[in-house]
């Protein structure tokens, strides 16, 4: 009767350990899981169970090492008590046999089912489970302290300051979300541009100077307000001398309000305002800050040599997150125009990056040009005339000079010639 006893005790303690092993395992799953952003928004629900789980995941170490020492006693627990199980009946075959059946159960029961659920049922598992976590780490904090200290011998406070997402897997995440249907394609756009806004500078979204329309400090009234109505601008630059001594900007508002105030002796200088200087190399997150701050809407920009490089407006900032701003002035014309297959009008202001990207093109990058325009040019060595064509070998691309304003070229027609795969296998151009 004893023994009888003893084997039923010791049956049920193994049940309690299988039980226990699927509960650390489903634990690490959820717990591991679970992001801080969700944490947060339960916390931020009141959520019976997320103050207990924001407290294990500010510490992922401590986590971890709590769930495997448990995990770990309660596995070897259960393989000693089906040992003494399968001796007791079978003699000295119970410990072969006792190490088949407890693999075979702590897989399924222990390992695999658990961890299946816990990947399913998330957010609900961790936060039942966080309570009892935290109440055993508590238990074994001497051991997590000690822990915590050989860590820090061992490992660098460098090698720890991982951050916990990178942009490269918020992107990822972006991708799935649009592949499972959650997020719209212009969504992902968005949120692309948002990640890509703290990384772009004022010269990739300025106004270059050879396109801004400005007017000199000695003109009149009158001929601001022609330039403001043929232009449709609110905003005008003001030099003095020449286009390199920007001294101010010109608002629309205060000319009408000089004119219509019959302020006959008013003059460009006293209506024109400070212009807020920035470097090309600024970033634009930093320089819209700056412009809320001042309370101003453009700012002048200047090279490495401080000659006047172009102006950049809040406008052209918000258009890298939502794209372009159209008003009842602009004319809607794409920088990339496809005319028919593989031959594209490209305007020359874009840039050679942007291309290879839009097009899977692999136009060469350099430093000493950025947009399409500035490619020709490299390759020509001169100022090029209507109709002159160049050749990129290496890209098997085409560029044609299809309109020039001045010294400046304003479309490329660029043409993407089809590759011929030659009898040996190899790849040629085609044409």
């Amino acid at each position: 009767m004893v023994v009888i006893d003893l084997l039923a005790v010791e049956i049920a303690l193994f049940i309690i350990c299988l039980l226990l092993s699927g509960f650390f395992s489903s634990s690490e799953v959820a717990l591991i899981s679970i992001t801080r952003a969700k944490v947060r928004a339960l916390l931020n629900q009141g959520r019976k169970g997320a103050e207990a789980l924001d407290t294990l995941k500010r510490s992922t170490d401590s986590l971890l090492i709590t769930i495997l020492i448990g995990n770990n006693v309660v596995n070897v627990a259960a393989a000693s008590l089906a040992t003494a199980i399968a001796i007791g009946i079978y003699g000295d075959l119970g410990v072969g046999i006792a190490t088949g059946v407890t693999v075979i159960l702590m897989l399924i029961f222990g390992e695999i089912g658990p961890k299946m659920y816990a990947s399913r049922h998330t957010e609900s598992l961790a936060l039942a489970v966080a309570r009892p976590i935290l109440f055993l780490s508590r238990v074994i904090s001497p051991i997590l302290w000690v822990s915590e200290r050989i860590r820090r011998h061992f490992i660098s406070s460098a090698e720890t300051a991982e951050p916990v997402v990178t942009e490269e897997e918020l992107k990822e995440w972006i991708d799935v979300g649009e592949e499972e249907g959650t997020i719209e394609e212009e969504e992902r756009d968005m949120l692309y541009s948002v990640l890509r806004f703290g990384d772009t500078t004022v010269r990739e979204v300025m106004t270059p100077r050879v396109d801004v329309v400005m007017i000199e400090d000695t003109a009149t009234l009158e001929n601001a307000l022609t330039i403001f109505n043929e232009t449709g601008f609110s905003r005008l630059p003001v030099y003095h001398g020449h286009i390199d001594n920007v001294v101010g900007l010109l608002n629309v508002k205060d000319v009408f309000s000089a004119v219509f105030r019959q302020q006959t002796g008013a003059t460009i200088r006293d209506l024109m305002y400070e212009p807020y200087f920035v470097p090309e190399s600024k970033k634009i997150d930093d320089l819209l800050k700056d412009l809320q701050m001042k309370k101003q809407h453009m700012a002048v920009v200047l090279d490495e040599y401080g000659s006047f490089a172009g102006i950049v407006t809040v406008e052209d900032m918000l258009e890298e997150l939502v794209g372009e701003i159209m008003d009842e002035f602009d004319e809607e014309e794409p920088e990339i125009q496809q005319i028919e297959e593989g031959v594209y009008l490209v305007d020359a202001r874009t840039w050679v990056e942007h291309i290879n990207e839009d097009l899977k093109l692999n136009l060469p990058l350099m430093d000493t040009y950025e947009s399409i325009g500035g490619l020709v040019i490299e390759r020509l060595g001169h100022i090029p005339r209507r109709g002159e064509v160049v050749r990129i070998e290496e890209s098997n691309v085409t560029l044609v000079v299809m309109q020039m304003r001045g010294r400046r070229i304003v479309k490329v027609k660029l043409i993407v010639e089809p590759r011929v795969i030659r009898e040996g296998g190899g790849v040629e151009p085609g044409g």
